[in-house]
């Protein structure tokens, strides 16, 4: 029994190094496109430039959790490197803390400008990703491990929702629905319920 679980896991496995390899390079694309709001050039940043630090702090907060979140998610990492698990596990509270905390200022400053629809999806995409992560950090702490395990999974696809938008607007078929302000309110909640409700049945299904 134990040698056919061995194997049966092996393509699941394989699958999920294949999937983390994917999110590390989709991820790392995203983030160099990313650097060009780092400019201080008014002419680059138009309306954006005066809130150029509080975009800033979002970029680094999301880059940072993007980045630690596969590692705090890898179980053989977790279990052979625990002490650096838990550091690394408050660098990425932290950077979602700064990252969520921007992307709210945002929602009620600049995206207002695109529509009430936008901002108001950007502000619940913030909240779910701010809340996820506290919330793993709370059951982490109070030794619910297996509920942290969940919630740092929810905390990471919020923390991708991100990723998966700017590349949904690359499909021709998105770009071909209509603008920016009447398709970005709906790109942005699916890019985070959608995997929300596939990552609850496929919970439901192991249990």
């Amino acid at each position: 029994m134990n040698v056919s679980r061995r194997t049966n896991s092996r393509p699941l496995n394989a699958l999920r190094m294949i999937a983390g390899v994917a999110v590390m390079a989709l991820s790392t694309v995203f983030v160099y496109r990313a650097l060009r709001l780092f400019s201080f050039d008014p002419d680059k940043l138009g309306r954006y430039f005066s809130f150029k630090w509080i975009i800033m702090g979002h970029v680094l907060g999301g880059t940072v959790a993007l980045f630690t979140g596969p590692f705090q998610l890898w179980k053989a990492f977790r279990v052979k490197y625990w002490r650096a698990h838990r550091i690394m596990g408050r660098i990425y509270l932290a950077a979602i803390g700064a990252g969520a905390s921007c992307a709210l200022i945002l929602a009620s400053t600049t995206a207002r400008s695109v529509g009430w629809p936008y901002a108001l999806s950007l502000h619940m995409l913030a909240t779910v990703w701010l809340a996820s992560a506290l919330l793993a950090w709370r059951t982490a702490v109070t030794k619910r491990f297996k509920l942290h395990e969940e919630w740092a999974t929810r905390s990471y696809i919020a923390t991708l929702a991100f990723v998966v938008q700017s590349f949904s607007f690359e499909i021709p078929f998105v770009a071909g629905l209509g603008a920016f302000a009447e398709v970005s309110p709906t790109i942005m909640w699916f890019s985070w319920t959608v995997p929300m409700f596939a990552y609850a049945v496929s919970r439901a299904t192991r249990a």
